[in-house]
Parts: C-alpha cells; structure tokens; sequence
C-alpha cells in the first residue's frame, strides 16, 4: 500500500480513529496490529520474515541483557548480527555477488564461471533494509547498556513493524520509541492538527511536484547523452536533486503526521539539507535517521570514539586531529553507506564522493572557514557537490555516470547556444533552487513577533487548504517512493 494513494488515506483514517478509541494500555497492541496489516498488504509471505527478525533480537537483546558472561555475551551479539546481515545480503545483494564473482575468471584469462544463478528469482522485501537496522541498533545498544529494552514482545514487534517508518524510515532507537509504547500519553487536537498537516505537506511534496519532475528527469536520463553540453547535465542532476529529495522528505513527512496521529512523536528525518554551508553540514541535515546510525555503529566504532544514542545529529562529525585512522574509517563508512542504498558499483561511486569532499573540507583550512567568511561561497559549493553526487545515484548505468562525470568536469562543454535539454527545464531547475532558498527564508521568519497570531494561523489554513486541493487533483499511486528500493 502506498502512502499516495486515497486507500493509505483510508486505511489511516480508520486506524487512527480505532487507536484513539482504545483504552490508552491497549493502544500499542493495535498499533502492532495495524503495522502488521499494512505490510501484509504489500506481500502477506513476508510478514513472518520481519516477525523473524524481531524474534531473534527480542531473545538474542533479553539474554544479552540478563548476561553478565562477556563471552556469552558476544556469542549472542555475533548471533543476532550474523542473521540479520545475512538475510540482508542473501535478499539484497545475491545477485551483485554473483555477478561480480562470475566476472573474476575473466581478469586471468579463464572463461566466464558458472551463470546458472540468474535463474533463481529473489524478491526484495519491503524496508528489509530499514527494520534490520532498527532491529540490530536493538541488540548492540542492549551490548553497550546504553539502550531500552522491553520484556513484552508485542510492544517490540510494534517498535519494530510501526506501519508509518516501517518501509522507508525514519530508522529509530528503541530508547526514542520504546517508552512511548509501554505508557503512550493522550491523543491532543494539537497532535491531530499537527499530524493533518504534515500528512497533507508530505503529499503535496509526492504527489505534486515529485511526482512531475519524475518524468522530465526519467526522460532526461534515458536520452542519448552524446549532444549534451555540461550545462545540461547540471540542470538534470539540479532536477533530479529536487525530485529525491521532495520524494523522500515527503515520505518522511506523511511518516511523521501518521505517527502524530496515532500518538507517538517520531525525530525529524530532514532540515533544508541544500542550505547546508559544508558536506559535513549537508549530512548533519539529510536523511538524518540514516546518517546518525552509521556514525553510532559504524564510524564511531572504527575511529575508537564515543558513540552516541539518538536518531539526530546526522554523520557530521567533525575532526581536529586527523589521523589515518580516520580517514580510512571515513572512505570504508561511505563506501558502505553507498552500498546500503543499492547494490550496484555506482551506488558506492556516489558514497565515495561525499567521503572525498568531506575529507578536502576536512583538510583544507580555506574551505573550512568558508561558512563564516563567504556564506554564500560556501553555499553554492555544497549545493554543486551534492547534485554532482546524485549523478551516480540515478544514472541508468555505470557508464552513463562516467560520461556525465566527462561532461561536467571539461570546462570546453559549458555552452548555452547549443544545449540539448529543453529551455523550460533550465527553468524549472531555476525556479526550484529560488524557491527552497525562498521558502527556507520565510520558514525562519518570527511571524508571530512581526504579524500576530491570526494571520499565520489564518495563511497556514488557506495554504493547507490549496494543498489538499491540489493533492485530490494529482493523487494517483503511478510514481512509488524513489527510497522503498532500498
């Protein structure tokens, strides 16, 4: 079931409307029931794999934590990690294996090895790569004693399976989710308007422009791209920038107002990543949820320093002294941030290239007191980085992002008499740029110190209202989520 799409709408109304009904110690067994249902919706089948999931977390986190033999311990941790990950790979990355080790006789000379795996059909679960993390962040936290446990397994099963993060994140702790399962608070008007809107924000985003700019940028990118000028590449990548992110901060936004609404309050997943000053800075704002779990239990961990035990904060950590610790801890954890977003050679291209920028902000002393002394300098290099980034993200193949990687980096291509993309699209990629830096700027704004209290409550109802309209106009489930690959 897709979050656009009027039956999610249905399906939220009458699940939120039985939760709010339902005495307050009985709501999270009906959340528990309602998550399970809406995955069912999906692929019934698959259902039992997220509930394996959970199983072995719930047994291998309780005896962890019930332990005091350190090596009883780590057997029970390696346990729980080794299923886990295995399940991820063999669902995920079987054919990316395969592939590749099929290709190593031909390095020697030898002939090409044994295909007969692409015969075997596997199907991606749903968020597999969502819920694995949230199950084993469980397990390791239960390790370090740092995280929240529960010795009901419905209240975890919940916390695992919550219907409105489960497929695409935001990817939460159990020290965030689980207390407010076990006693949930009351259920506002505030939380319900609250929730409304995002929902409504969330949809418009999707449906309305994500939704449109998908097919300008699936059309760009399937063109031949040999009459492209480096201005065109730009303004593609510029598009499809906007496309991802309006898509996935849309998605978190309707996650949020859906969690409201069932009265539990999950952490932001994105802050107006393309205002960022510095990559650092970019990734203390984008796909937070993400980005603060691979510093917890990758980087952290591989540098040796203290990890943390929230959702926020992002991967931004910065560096006074660096070392080559660091360093190489910095390329392995992009590396295996790209490939957590797909298995493909081009997904780890796009993670490497965040490690590279992160790290010559790192080590030049110029661009790291840029922000301070020429903002906007430092804005517009970000801005450039990140859409160079999302050329791997999205091209079609790996060559097409070299040859648009060519195109960009000859400074003999950028020529706006001879472009190959259409004028309005330069436009469009125009426009969307002013307007998030338009928006974000009134965002900030004190409206209720300049205005008063009426006119924002009373603009907020009318632009709301617009929205709605706009959605019931577009509403149709034709694009999915660009995350619910991963």
């Amino acid at each position: 079931m897709l979050f656009n799409s009027f039956s999610y709408l249905f399906f939220l109304g009458i699940a939120v409307s039985i939760i709010w009904l339902c005495p307050q110690k009985k709501r999270v067994y009906l959340m528990g029931m309602a998550s399970v249902l809406f995955y069912s919706m999906w692929r019934w089948e698959f259902v039992f794999l997220v509930i394996f999931s959970a199983i072995v977390d719930f047994w291998a986190a309780g005896r962890i934590a019930r332990s005091n033999n350190g090596l009883s311990r780590k057997i029970l941790l390696g346990l729980s990690l080794g299923i886990n990950l295995g399940l991820l790979v063999f669902f995920k990355y079987t054919y990316f294996l395969c592939d590749n080790l099929s290709l190593l006789p031909g390095l020697w000379g030898g002939s090409p090895s044994w295909d007969g795996w692409k015969t075997f059909h596997i199907v991606l679960p749903l968020g597999i790569s969502f819920y694995t993390f949230q199950t084993i962040s469980y397990t390791i936290d239960a390790y370090r004693g740092s995280g929240k446990t529960t010795d009901d397994f419905l209240v975890f099963l919940t916390y695992v399976s919550f219907w409105p993060q489960l497929v695409a994140g935001p990817i939460l702790r159990a020290s965030e989710m689980i207390p407010q399962l076990e006693k949930p608070g009351s259920i506002s008007l505030s939380d319900a308007a609250s929730g409304i809107q995002r929902v409504v924000i969330g949809l418009f985003k999707k449906v309305v422009i994500a939704d449109n700019l998908a097919g300008i940028v699936d059309a760009s990118f399937s063109r031949y791209f040999t009459h492209f000028t480096a201005i065109d590449v730009w303004v593609v990548a510029i598009l499809f920038g906007f496309q991802i992110y309006l898509d996935f901060s849309g998605y978190s936004d309707i996650a949020i107002g859906s969690a409201r609404l069932a009265g539990v309050r999950i952490p932001e997943n994105f802050n107006w990543p393309y205002m960022a000053l510095s990559p650092r800075e970019f990734w203390q704002r984008w796909h937070i949820s993400l980005s603060s779990w691979i510093r917890d239990y990758l980087y952290l961990p591989l540098t040796g320093q203290q990890f943390k035990a929230r959702s926020s904060g992002g991967l931004g950590m910065a560096v006074s002294d660096e070392t080559s610790r660091r360093t190489w801890a910095l390329f392995l954890t992009w590396l295996m941030m790209g490939l957590w977003h797909g298995a493909a050679w081009k997904f780890a291209v796009w993670g490497v290239h965040h490690a590279c920028f992160v790290y010559i902000f790192r080590r030049l002393p110029i661009l790291q007191a840029l922000p301070e002394r020429r903002p906007i300098l430092a804005w517009l290099i970000t801005f450039l980085v990140c859409m160079a980034g999302w050329i791997p993200f999205r091209a079609e193949s790996f060559d097409q992002m070299l040859a648009m990687y060519a195109k960009i980096l000859n400074p003999f291509l950028y020529d706006l008499s001879h472009r190959a993309v259409y004028g309005p699209h330069y436009f469009r990629a125009f426009l969307l740029t002013v307007a998030f830096i338009g928006i974000h700027r009134i965002s900030r704004w004190d409206f209720e110190r300049r205005f008063g209290s009426y006119l924002p409550e009373g603009g907020r109802l009318v632009v709301i209202a617009i929205m709605s309209a706009a959605i019931l106009i577009y509403l149709k489930p034709v694009e999915q989520f660009i995350y619910f690959q991963f």
